[in-house]
């Protein structure tokens, strides 16, 4: 009997001890939040970010903080994806940001917007110049893209390797279909959003083939036989190798030669 007296006086200092614990010790200054690291931003928004982020962690404990309540910190700030988020004991806190990177600006009756791949629009980030243009017909239902058109000139964007992306300068439908105009480049005609990234991959085995330098435009509707005019009005054939679908990587060698012979003449 008397060891049961004991155990349960235990147990309940023990209970006392974890109630005082949560109400009181755990918020205590001792163990306040002095020193934050962020990292994964990059965006032009990431100053405002990163301030809101380091305000909001300073204001919790590193015994009771809070993950919830750091993202809804950020919640208007819709190129942040997910937060992560590691405490030092006892004043450190590290905090990882994964963000939506922007793909392209879409310009709606004037107004220019940065947005991700998944056709969100990215609020609170101020859409670059040196982004690929998109137009659309009308704005964007909360912060979603859902003109069909523009969605569909999104979508053949992203699947852009990104050293084309990033020489890439508008995405419009032109009489040829799906179009993109390249910085200082060619016009690239992909005609439907099918295969795109086999199209892709056929124009980036063109673009960097010699013989294909000074193209008015490369069109690659058909990926296994991409065609430019080069010189004058006739289309010629650049490639027709029956592998003009696989990775740039397996076809660059092959291609090129093709490429070489059939312009020549």
């Amino acid at each position: 009997m008397y060891l049961r007296y004991k155990l349960g006086l235990a147990a309940l200092a023990l209970l006392a001890t974890y109630g005082l614990w949560l109400g009181l010790l755990r918020n205590l200054a001792l163990f306040e939040v002095r020193s934050v690291t962020i990292s994964g931003l990059a965006g032009n928004a990431a100053p405002q970010i990163a301030s809101t982020l380091e305000l909001t962690a300073r204001e919790m404990t590193t015994t009771n903080f809070s993950l919830e309540r750091l993202r809804s910190s950020v919640a208007d700030y819709q190129s942040v994806a997910t937060l992560r988020a590691d405490t030092e004991f006892p004043h450190g806190v590290r905090i990882e940001v994964v963000e939506r990177r922007p793909l392209a600006r879409l310009d709606y009756d004037g107004t220019i917007v940065a947005v991700a791949s998944n056709d969100h629009v990215l609020s609170g980030l101020a859409a670059l110049r040196t982004l690929p243009l998109v137009r659309s017909s009308f704005a964007p239902r909360g912060e979603r893209v859902i003109d069909p058109l523009a969605r569909e000139e999104l979508a053949l964007l992203a699947a852009a390797p990104e050293p084309l992306r990033s020489h890439v300068y508008q995405v419009r439908l032109s009489n040829e279909g799906l179009t993109v105009r390249l910085r200082h480049g060619p016009l690239i005609y992909f005609g439907d959003g099918a295969l795109r990234h086999a199209k892709w991959d056929s124009a980036a085995v063109v673009l960097a083939n010699p013989s294909s330098r000074g193209a008015r435009y490369i069109d690659v509707s058909l990926p296994a036989r991409p065609a430019a005019a080069i010189g004058d009005p006739a289309t010629e054939e650049l490639s027709t190798s029956p592998q003009g679908t696989a990775s740039v990587a397996t076809i660059l060698g092959g291609a090129s030669s093709e490429a070489s012979s059939s312009t020549s003449g």
